[in-house]
């Protein structure tokens, strides 16, 4: 099925050509169950890990799309997204950085977007793990005596 052309560089896309292996396929289903908004800011997040001279295999898109949804809810992963892209942008207009290798800068932005409001879900488990919140320390307190 002709998919019509590339807004980019006009070439014909077809859905067969971006289902051939499983990974395109299972990346494909993924971003078709998200909201426009959503998918939207996924995929421009992902193609900050792209660099200027080699594009994202189906692998590595599929699994950087999977870690970046298990971080936290998509009412606070989106402003997060969004925030991340555009400081990204500027910054590589400025020269100033590479593709990116890892969550961390989105997980500092999260944080921060988490910060800003007060009744903010707990982050997803996988993402957790790189945080620590004073609930999770308080909680493991031993010696409660001085409470009393």
């Amino acid at each position: 099925m002709q998919f019509n052309r590339c807004p980019v560089c006009h070439s014909r896309i077809s859905l067969e050509q971006l289902c051939q292996d499983e990974a395109g396929r299972e990346l494909l289903a993924l971003l078709a169950k998200l909201d426009s908004l959503s998918g939207t800011a996924v995929v421009s997040y992902i193609g900050l890990f792209r660099s200027a001279k080699r594009d994202l295999t189906n692998d590595r898109a599929l699994k950087l799309t999977q870690e970046t949804l298990a971080l936290a809810e998509p009412n606070w992963l989106i402003p997060a997204l969004q925030e991340t892209v555009e400081s990204i942008r500027v910054k590589r207009q400025q020269g100033q950085v590479q593709p990116l290798t890892n969550h961390n800068y989105l997980k500092r932005v999260l944080s921060t977007v988490l910060g800003r409001c007060e009744d903010a879900p707990l982050l997803s488990a996988p993402a957790q793990a790189g945080f620590k919140t004073a609930s999770a320390s308080i909680g493991r307190l031993q010696d409660t005596s001085w409470a009393e």
